[in-house]
């Protein structure tokens, strides 16, 4: 899952810098470049769907910063103009993975459910003065392993 998100995030510039760490680790890391979104670690709550005993499912928390450098000194206005960048940003992610399909050998699709979006504010934040949004949702991935490979 991890992946399948770095990717998205990535494909949506060439100047997109993304980690996976801890929101402790931000202010330890060096030479970050803006825009910046960081993942935090995932993680998820296995289910079956059917009856309580077919039909495994994850659903995977996630929650992840989209970051803009701003100025300690900026007003309403120009903060405001960093929050509907990073907006429009955030809106190009969600939508670039409710689109994204992954493809098993047989080439059919895997769906993933995403649900609960939830986008935050923040203005200047962290060590760095940074205003963006924090990103949250749940992502529902079924389990495409073929059991039958081992038991049949």
């Amino acid at each position: 899952m991890r992946t399948l998100i770095e990717d998205v995030s990535k494909s949506l510039g060439d100047d997109i810098q993304f980690t996976y760490a801890r929101p402790s680790d931000f202010n330890n890391l060096r030479d970050k470049r803006y825009p910046f979104i960081a993942l935090d670690p995932l993680f998820s709550v296995p289910a079956f769907t059917v009856n309580n005993a077919a039909n495994y499912v994850k659903r995977w928390s996630v929650a992840m910063a989209f970051y803009q450098i701003d100025d300690e000194s900026s007003d309403q206005t120009q903060y405001a103009k960093i929050l509907d960048e990073m907006d429009t940003f955030v809106d190009k992610f969600i939508n670039k993975l409710n689109l994204w399909t992954l493809e098993k050998p047989d080439l059919d699709e895997i769906e993933i459910v995403i649900t609960g979006i939830s986008q935050q504010p923040f203005i200047k934040a962290t060590a760095d003065i940074l205003t963006g949004y924090t990103l949250s949702f749940t992502l529902e991935t079924p389990d495409t392993f073929n059991y039958c490979d081992i038991v049949c």
